[in-house]
C-alpha cells in the first residue's frame, strides 16, 4: 500500500514538474462562461443547428460550422483550441469519452461557479446569487498577489462586472475591469477601445456586461504593455447569446473567443516575457441544457453542473483529448493555480484541493452500484408508443391536473410534449407506458421537467418535481432485461415546457428515451 501510495504522490508531482523549480512563471487563465462540453468536443449541436426557432438563417449556419463528423464540427467552430491544445497540453470533461467534469457548488450558476474555481470550494450557504457584491471568500489570485514574486504583477479582464467581485480584485488589490469599466492600461489603443465600448448601441450584451472583443482588445494591450504575471480573462458573450436563444450567435461566439484565444497565445509565445514560460489554463463556469434548454441553466436544468478544463503550455503533460478519467471539480482550479505558482493556499472551509491530474480517474465513477434493483414485470404490450390523457387548466401541481377533467386521450410514438400539447402554456399530460430494457444492468436515469412532474418505475415513485419550475434528478438504478412500468403526471404553468426522460448504461446513451423503447399496453 505504501508503494502505491507514493507512485500515486510521484504521478501528482511531475505534472507540472517545470514549474515547480522555476521562480519566475507566467499564467494566463481564460474562461468561457457558460459554454457546453458538447459544442467544445462535438461542433455544432445537430438538434439546434437547423432550429428556425433559434436560427434565422439555418444554411448559413450550417455552411459555416456543420460538417459530417464530430471531429470536423469541432474544428469547423474552434479551429486553433483543435489544433494546438492537443499537441501542447490535454483537455478533460468529454462525456461522450467518460471524462467526467462538473462544478461542486449546488447553484449551476455564474457567480457561484467563478466563486468556486477561484476561492476552491461550494460555499452554497453565502455565495448564491449573481449580485455585483463583495466574495466573503478569499480567492487564490488574492493570495497570489501577497507573494513577493507576483506583486503587482497579477492582472484581470472579464466582459460581466460580477466576476472581479467573484475573485475580490479590489481587496486583493491587483487591478481589474469589468462591465464597461474603464481599462487600467494608459495607451492609445486602451482608450481606443474604451471609445469602441461607449459607442455600442445599448451597451452591446447589456448595462452590467461588454462585448467580448472589446475585453479582448483591452486585454491584449495589457498583455504587451503591462506585462503581468499573472493574467485572467474572463470571456462571456457565449453566456449571454445562448440566454436570447440565438444558437447561431452562440456559436459565432465560441468560434470568435477561439480567435481570441489564439491571438493572446500567439502574443505570448512571440514575446521574450512569456516565450516558453507561459501556462495556459482554459474553463467554464458551469454547462447548460440539452435541446432546446441550452439557453438555461441553474440547479433545476439537466446537463447545467458539466463542466470541461483544458491545460497546455510550460509544464503541462501532453495527452490530448484524454478518456475514462474524473470525476474532477471546478473547484480544483485554485488548486491547480496555487500549484503551478507555487504558492500556498487553503480554501475557505479549511480543505485542500488536489491539482489536476488527467490521470486521475476515481473507480467507483466509473462502476456504479444501483441505488435500486427493478426487475422486470410481466407485461403484454400491443403496440409501440404510449398512452396519453391530456388536460387543459391554470395547474400549480401534480395532484391540480389529476383533478381536471380529459380534454383528449390517444396514444403518442414519442416522449414529450410536442406531439400531445394542445396550447403553449397551462397544460397536463399523464403519461403511461412499457419501457423496454434490452440488456440487464446498471443504468444511469435522468429526467429533465419544466415545469412540475412525478415518475413511477414499477409502481415505485422515482422523481417528485412536483412544483413550478420543475427540475432535474439523476439516479443510478439496476434495470432487469425486459419491460418496466412507466408513468409520468406533468405540468405546465408558462414558459418553457419539456420533459426528457434519458438513460445512460448497456450501450445506451439518450438524453430523452426513443420510440423503440416504448410501447403500450391493453
Amino acid at each position: 500500500m505504501k508503494r502505491f501510495f507514493f507512485l500515486g504522490v510521484l504521478a501528482l508531482t511531475v505534472l507540472f514538474s517545470c514549474n515547480k523549480g522555476d521562480d519566475d512563471p507566467r499564467l494566463v487563465i481564460i474562461t468561457f462562461d457558460g459554454l457546453r462540453w458538447q459544442e467544445l468536443f462535438s461542433g455544432a449541436d445537430e438538434s439546434l443547428v437547423e432550429s428556425t426557432r433559434f436560427v434565422p438563417n439555418p444554411s448559413a449556419l450550417k455552411q459555416a460550422y456543420w460538417r459530417e463528423t464530430p471531429q470536423e464540427r469541432r474544428e469547423a467552430l474552434m479551429p486553433f483550441i483543435w489544433s494546438y491544445v492537443p499537441e501542447h497540453g490535454y483537455l478533460i470533461g468529454n462525456r461522450n469519452k467518460n471524462s467526467l467534469m462538473q462544478v461542486a457548488n449546488a447553484m449551476h450558476f455564474s457567480y457561484p461557479g467563478y466563486s468556486e474555481m477561484f476561492c476552491g470550494w461550494p460555499d452554497n450557504d453565502r455565495v448564491n446569487s449573481n449580485d455585483p457584491v463583495p466574495n466573503p471568500n478569499v480567492s487564490v489570485l488574492e493570495v497570489v498577489n501577497q507573494d513577493p514574486r507576483y506583486k503587482g504583477k497579477v492582472m484581470m479582464y472579464s466582459s460581466w462586472q460580477s466576476i472581479r467581485f467573484a475573485m475580490n480584485n479590489d481587496r486583493g488589490g491587483f487591478p481589474g475591469s469589468a462591465g464597461h469599466e474603464p481599462s487600467y492600461t494608459n495607451s492609445e489603443v486602451a482608450r481606443l477601445m474604451e471609445d469602441i465600448d461607449a459607442g455600442i448601441a445599448d451597451g452591446g450584451i447589456g448595462p452590467t456586461e461588454r462585448l467580448d472583443c472589446v475585453t479582448f482588445g483591452m486585454a491584449l494591450e495589457t498583455l504587451k504593455a503591462d506585462h503581468p504575471k499573472v493574467f485572467y480573462v474572463g470571456f462571456g458573450d457565449t453566456d449571454s447569446y445562448a440566454h436570447k436563444g440565438r444558437y447561431d450567435l452562440y456559436l459565432n461566439a465560441a468560434h470568435w473567443t477561439d480567435l481570441y484565444i489564439r491571438r493572446i497565445v500567439e502574443y505570448c509565445e512571440s514575446d521574450p516575457f512569456y516565450k516558453g514560460k507561459t501556462t495556459y489554463l482554459l474553463t467554464c463556469d458551469h454547462g447548460r441544457g440539452n435541446g432546446a434548454a441550452f439557453r438555461h441553466h441553474g440547479d433545476h436544468i439537466r446537463g447545467a453542473k458539466d463542466t470541461w478544463f483544458m491545460a497546455f503550455g510550460k509544464g503541462v503533460p501532453v495527452k490530448g483529448e484524454t478518456a475514462d478519467n474524473g470525476i474532477f471539480y471546478t473547484k480544483q482550479l485554485a488548486a491547480t493555480i496555487a500549484d503551478i505558482l507555487g504558492v500556498d493556499f487553503t480554501p475557505g472551509n479549511g480543505e485542500k484541493c488536489e491539482p489536476f491530474d488527467p490521470t486521475y480517474r476515481r473507480e467507483e465513477d466509473f462502476h456504479p452500484v444501483g441505488s435500486a434493483v427493478f426487475p422486470a414485470v410481466k407485461a403484454n404490450p400491443k403496440g409501440q408508443g404510449l398512452r396519453y390523457s391530456y388536460k387543459e387548466g391554470d395547474f400549480m401541481s401534480c395532484e391540480d391536473m389529476l383533478a381536471a377533467p380529459v380534454k383528449k386521450t390517444g396514444i403518442v410514438p414519442i416522449f414529450g410534449t410536442e406531439a400531445v400539447k394542445q396550447r403553449e402554456d397551462h397544460f397536463g399530460i399523464v403519461f403511461k407506458g412499457l419501457m423496454k430494457i434490452e440488456k440487464e444492468g446498471v443504468y444511469l436515469f435522468t429526467v429533465e421537467s419544466d415545469d412540475g412532474s412525478k415518475i413511477w418505475l414499477d409502481g415505485q415513485l422515482l422523481w417528485d418535481l412536483d412544483r413550478p419550475g420543475g427540475g432535474s434528478k439523476e439516479v443510478w438504478i439496476g434495470l432487469g432485461a425486459g419491460y418496466h412500468r412507466l408513468e409520468v403526471q406533468y405540468f405546465e404553468t408558462y414558459g418553457g415546457d419539456w420533459i426528457d426522460l434519458g438513460l445512460k448504461g448497456q450501450d445506451i446513451d439518450v438524453t430523452n428515451l426513443p420510440a423503440s423503447m416504448l410501447f403500450y399496453e391493453l
